[in-house]
């Protein structure tokens, strides 16, 4: 037998190992969408599972909607609350000022109260001297009762004089302070049996500061008012500039100029007081106050 011939070795490299290759997995995000949750479902192969991922995904996108549609109306209601707010701000702010600016107070008609009253007498062509020389014979009066006299700008109308009107017809120079002060003047007289006494009265609106005013006016209150008052020319040059004193008549203040002649000591000259809250009488004799202080008493 023939000897086996071994073949010599060859020389070759080792094949490494082929390692299998996977496709890479693709990562989810961490917030899952309901397609994603859909997709991940379908992956899934038991069906409980993919009902109960299904339930959930849209469970969690009604809760989203309804979140949504929650913020939205949160968001209405504060601008309706503020339109609101804004409507009722406007509406009381109107009101206020349509009270404070378009409503008139209303106010009690000024009044010097309710007397007997002369026929008219117009004061066109006649002077204050002329009426008060005439009251008590052409103008006839009543004994111890106060009478104002009705000074008219014509015989048409019968207008009463207004205040401006009423100073200048009897030659009163009176300050616009306390023009302002008094609402209504007029003019009266009182028959007493022996004479006829003439005054003036007036309303007030605020006795304070018609106070003050003739306080004020105190040095040229009996030349203002003399003319109107039958006061003479030497008698009122006399009493100028005298002072003023509280005096009670018949237990009423007034502030009076009193005489200082030796003919007529302490008389009264001139004097004013108050006989009601807001109605002032202007005269010289302490009788005429008395009157009218009974006379508007007797009013109420």
């Amino acid at each position: 037998m023939e000897p086996e011939h071994l073949q010599p070795a060859q020389n070759t490299a080792p094949v490494p190992p082929v390692t299998p290759t996977t496709p890479p997995v693709e990562e989810r995000p961490f917030v899952h969408t309901y397609q994603d949750d859909l997709a991940q479902a379908m992956d899934v192969t038991e069906a409980p599972v993919v009902q109960a991922m299904l339930a959930d995904a849209r469970e969690r996108e009604v809760l989203a909607v309804e979140e949504v549609t929650e913020r939205r109306e949160r968001k209405w209601y504060g601008i309706t609350g503020i339109l609101l707010i804004l409507v009722t701000v406007a509406i009381i702010g109107y009101g206020a000022y349509y009270y404070i600016h378009l409503t008139v107070p209303v106010r009690p008609a000024a009044s010097v109260g309710v007397f007997p009253t002369t026929d008219n007498i117009v004061t066109g062509g006649t002077s204050i001297d002329k009426v008060l020389a005439n009251l008590g014979t052409s103008t006839p009066l009543p004994t111890g009762k106060p009478i104002l006299i009705n000074l008219v700008n014509d015989d048409q109308t019968n207008t009463l004089l207004s205040n401006s009107q009423f100073y200048s017809f009897i030659d009163a120079t009176v300050p616009e302070p306390l023009q302002a002060s008094i609402s209504v003047a007029r003019l009266g007289a009182l028959n007493t049996g022996t004479a006829v006494i003439p005054f003036i009265i007036a309303s007030v609106s605020d006795a304070i500061k018609a106070q003050k005013e003739l306080t004020n006016d105190e040095l040229s209150l009996v030349q203002m008012f003399a003319p109107a008052l039958g006061i003479d020319a030497t008698t009122a040059q006399q009493a100028a500039g005298q002072a003023f004193q509280s005096q009670y008549f018949y237990n009423i203040p007034v502030r009076a100029v009193i005489s200082t002649t030796t003919t007529a000591p302490q008389t009264p000259v001139f004097l004013y007081g108050y006989v009601g809250n807001n109605v002032v009488v202007i005269t010289t004799q302490p009788e005429v106050l008395k009157a009218v202080y009974d006379a508007v008493i007797n009013q109420h």
